[in-house]
């Protein structure tokens, strides 16, 4: 079996390492932010009117105890369901924010 080429990506997240997460459908960022990426896998995450083949529009967003706030890290859900364990990343069931 093949070496999953996301786990080379996690090498360059330790400041994602034991990070709480919320699992909510995408919302920007910022007024004038239409999308973000997976910080696993790279894929588009972007509010549900943006319709395309490679964009999801439901993942795991940081929370407001994440150094820079609630929803500035996303991460898709495969990629969670994948790494969430070796990433120590934990679920919330709501935002503190």
């Amino acid at each position: 079996m093949a070496k999953d080429w996301r786990l080379e990506n996690l090498d360059d997240l330790p400041f994602l390492r034991g990070v709480a997460f919320v699992r909510k459908s995408y919302r920007a960022y910022r007024e004038g932010w239409d999308h973000d990426h997976c910080a696993a896998c790279g894929i588009k995450l972007a509010e549900p009117d943006i319709i395309g083949d490679d964009i999801v529009h439901e993942g795991y967003a940081t929370t407001s105890t994440f150094v820079r706030g609630a929803d500035y890290e996303w991460v898709c859900v495969p990629c969670f369901a994948a790494f969430h364990q070796v990433m120590d990343w934990r679920v919330c069931t709501e935002s503190a924010d």
